[in-house]
């Protein structure tokens, strides 16, 4: 590990000016350098962890950040003394690979509060993507004093699904009027969701799809994805009913579960390191891959039968092989 990542965990775990400008330092490199993720972790290993991590998926215009927005305020409220970390995952520009903010003005109203700490990530569109860079970034917020840590995601594809293997719980947020919420349930969401939430209660059909909701969660075991029973909630939160009793459910789940979720989280280490690998490994063997046109004529060798896919991976290895013992000699 490098010095100034030594300085900036030293910086960023105390209460000091520069904590959150030192945490912000961290998160950059979390989210632009997956592959030094276990360097962070080891750094971070005897500092203090979030209490909770709660993630918030499901589908797009399901009221996702109003929801998101409600329970910064009512954690602030219970808890005046306590940072609120928020981690907002977007899709990813298609010409910049960064965050494009979306529908999250809401919640910037939040952004003046010293004690409310907001970022926003790029999804990067890749299978893994979140698991790896996002789980690195609620370890900084935990660094720099966050008691909650809400994971928002962008609510598409596989991110709805990864979510899961980043929170402690998983909240899906489904409202009438949007097609057939039971059938999206069926892309995975269903097994990954700890807490379902009907959001826009004061809408007609919420409390059929509600009721479908748990027709549905009895028909397939009553959800368990942790041994307790998956719960169906009915909220409006734009206009904030329901919503304390949805924090009264996560604090008490939190009570419950503690022990438990810290179990899960040193077991998660193992796998994050294993994708660091495979993330750096994919990127190196890019990079002897080389341009674009290198890479084509590559692809029309083994089109041409003049190597095979296995031929070709195993040269570029050499490639990386020899490239990294020269680094490492001129170092």
């Amino acid at each position: 590990m490098t010095g100034d990542v030594r300085q900036l965990i030293r910086e960023a775990g105390c209460e000091t000016a520069g904590r959150i400008r030192a945490a912000a330092r961290l998160l950059s490199l979390a989210e632009n350098e997956p592959e030094r993720i276990p360097e962070l972790f080891a750094g971070m290993a005897e500092w203090p962890e979030p209490r909770m991590v709660v993630g918030l998926t499901g589908q797009p215009g399901s009221g996702k950040s109003v929801l998101t927005d409600r329970l910064i305020g009512g954690f602030r409220t219970r808890h005046p003394d306590r940072r609120v970390g928020v981690i907002a995952v977007d899709a990813s520009s298609p010409y910049t690979g960064g965050a494009l903010l979306g529908d999250r003005v809401r919640m910037m109203r939040h952004a003046t509060d010293p004690m409310v700490f907001i970022r926003s990530a790029a999804s990067r569109g890749h299978v893994g993507g979140l698991m790896l860079g996002v789980r690195g970034m609620v370890r900084i917020m935990g660094l720099a004093g966050c008691d909650v840590v809400l994971v928002e995601t962008v609510g598409v594809g596989q991110s709805e699904v990864e979510v899961a293997e980043v929170a402690d719980l998983v909240l899906v947020i489904l409202a009438p009027g949007q097609g057939d919420g039971i059938q999206l349930l069926k892309c995975g969401l269903l097994e990954a969701g700890d807490v379902f939430v009907v959001n826009k209660a004061d809408r007609e059909g919420a409390d059929r799809l509600a009721a479908q909701l748990l027709a549905t969660l009895h028909l397939a075991g009553d959800g368990r994805r942790h041994g307790l029973p998956t719960e169906v909630l009915t909220v409006s939160a734009l206009k904030g009913r329901g919503v304390a009793e949805l924090i009264d459910l996560l604090e008490t789940r939190c009570e419950q579960e503690h022990n438990r979720w810290r179990e899960r989280r040193s077991l998660a280490v193992e796998a994050d390191v294993r994708l660091a690998v495979l993330e750096e490994a994919r990127r190196q063997v890019l990079c002897a891959l080389g341009h674009d046109d290198a890479a084509s004529e590559q692809v029309r060798r083994v089109l041409r039968g003049e190597t095979t896919v296995a031929g070709l991976v195993g040269g570029l290895l050499d490639t990386v092989a020899r490239e990294h013992g020269a680094g490492s000699a001129k170092s």
